[in-house]
């Protein structure tokens, strides 16, 4: 077993470091070099010379590329393509309504199930919507006024049954938001929407 060497002389600590990080050394296996060669003493001067030399890499030191890890790397590419999304869903033409009440672009769905996404965007069986791709000649309801969701909800005789009070323009937005984050009122709304679906030819107008 080999004796150490007491009390080493600071250079000689600064050249043995040197020599081990070159041939690239891992720290732990430098402290355990030291320690075995000079001593646990000698790891003060070791810490003195080690900051020297992280001094010397900053101005002194061979550059290199350091790769980034692929969970950075996907990181960024998932920042970016949201940023992208976020920009199209602000400035596009379409979908207007629903951009009032989800904003923000999310790779996580917002919980509304099939009901609830027709009467939010209006696709669905809504002569609005008929109208919109030359499937009805007018987008009138059987009661005679507009057939879209909001008159389905608030004021068609035929849906009396799931009727919500009717929002002023100003509150629409609000209204709506309401009815989506209470269960009670989702439920409704979902109860309408089946009715609509399954009773188009009673709440449409006849295509004359």
């Amino acid at each position: 077993m080999f004796k150490t060497i007491d009390w080493p002389d600071s250079c000689k600590v600064r050249a043995v470091i040197k020599f081990l990080n070159a041939r690239n050394a891992q720290p732990c296996e430098i402290y355990r070099q030291m320690s075995e060669t000079y001593g646990d003493n000698a790891m003060s001067e070791g810490n003195e010379c080690a900051d020297q030399l992280a001094k010397e890499a900053i101005t002194k030191g061979d550059p290199f590329l350091l790769p980034k890890p692929p969970s950075y790397l996907k990181a960024e590419i998932k920042s970016a393509a949201l940023s992208i999304w976020q920009d199209n869903w602000d400035n596009g033409e379409t979908g207007r309504s629903t951009h009032d009440i989800v904003p923000r672009v999310s790779n996580k769905p917002v919980g509304w199930n099939r009901e609830e996404i027709m009467f939010v965007t209006g696709h669905g069986s809504f002569p609005s919507y008929l109208l919109r791709f030359n499937l009805r000649t007018h987008d009138n309801c059987s009661c005679g006024e507009k057939g879209d969701p909001i008159h389905y909800a608030t004021k068609c005789p035929f849906t009396l049954s799931w009727h919500f009070q009717t929002p002023t323009i100003s509150l629409k937005l609000q209204w709506l938001k309401k009815i989506l984050t209470n269960n009670f009122s989702r439920t409704r709304l979902r109860l309408l929407m089946r009715f609509i679906c399954d009773e188009s030819n009673l709440i449409v107008e006849d295509n004359n």
